[in-house]
């Protein structure tokens, strides 16, 4: 699955450990292609990392442009959230997101791990072209699958979770998702990155990097038909599990 679009919205976020099961059926089969139905959204991409109380979660929209996040039709989304949405939403913990113009990918398909790279940025052009040249290079090599990266402002608002940002509000952030087949390539990668990146780094903030496993992906051709343009709510699945 190459890059689409001239953006993406990448989120990561725990959950409470004893409602995983039904997380993942949640987001899975209602939430994900709930905003994949929204006009402008293309496709979406579900991973994970850890067990238990230390399960994170890493989800990747591609979108076409920044400003379908400010669309009537997301907005609705947002402000009127389906019942199992809402019940699920009391749930989340170390919620980050953030909207990224694409300045840079390359390659396509679909691959077993993903890694995430974070970095606060004051020098956002230098920065954000010395990450993707070195990032072509490692596509070039053949050590990873696909890349893409984007910058974002450095603590977007929204209204649904509080976000705990470590960078100055001046900078910039460069966000970069790099998949591969396996998670060796990406830990050997990001050792690369920051011995190659690392020195060069602004003092705006501390760059972050993890890896997770892939989970699921769904394209908008493969969404449910709908009446009008939002899809139904799986209240089908949402009664399998406790009242909440």
């Amino acid at each position: 699955m190459s890059s689409q679009g001239s953006a993406f919205l990448a989120l990561w976020n725990g959950f409470d450990p004893t409602l995983l099961d039904e997380y993942e059926c949640w987001h899975t089969f209602e939430h994900v292609p709930e905003r994949l139905s929204v006009p402008g959204f293309l496709s979406g991409k579900r991973y994970a990392t850890g067990e238990g109380a230390r399960r994170n979660f890493f989800t990747l929209y591609e979108i076409e442009a920044l400003d379908v996040l400010e669309s009537a039709a997301y907005r609705e989304l947002v402000d009127k959230p389906t019942l199992w949405s809402a019940k699920m939403r009391r749930s989340f913990n170390g919620f980050r997101r953030y909207p990224c113009r694409r300045v840079a990918a390359a390659g396509s398909g679909l691959a077993g791990a993903a890694a995430t790279f974070i970095m606060p940025v004051t020098r956002l052009a230098d920065e954000a072209d010395r990450l993707a040249a070195f990032l072509s290079e490692q596509y070039s090599s053949g050590r990873i699958a696909s890349f893409q990266v984007g910058v974002s402002i450095a603590n977007p608002h929204y209204k649904v979770f509080s976000q705990d940002f470590s960078a100055e509000e001046d900078s910039s952030v460069v966000v970069a998702v790099v998949e591969a087949t396996g998670r060796p390539a990406l830990d050997e990668l990001g050792q690369a990155l920051f011995a190659r990146i690392a020195p060069a780094l602004s003092e705006a903030g501390t760059p972050d990097w993890e890896v997770f496993d892939f989970l699921y992906a769904i394209g908008k051709p493969e969404l449910r038909e709908a009446d009008g343009w939002r899809i139904r709510p799986r209240d089908d699945l949402r009664v399998l599990f406790r009242a909440g």
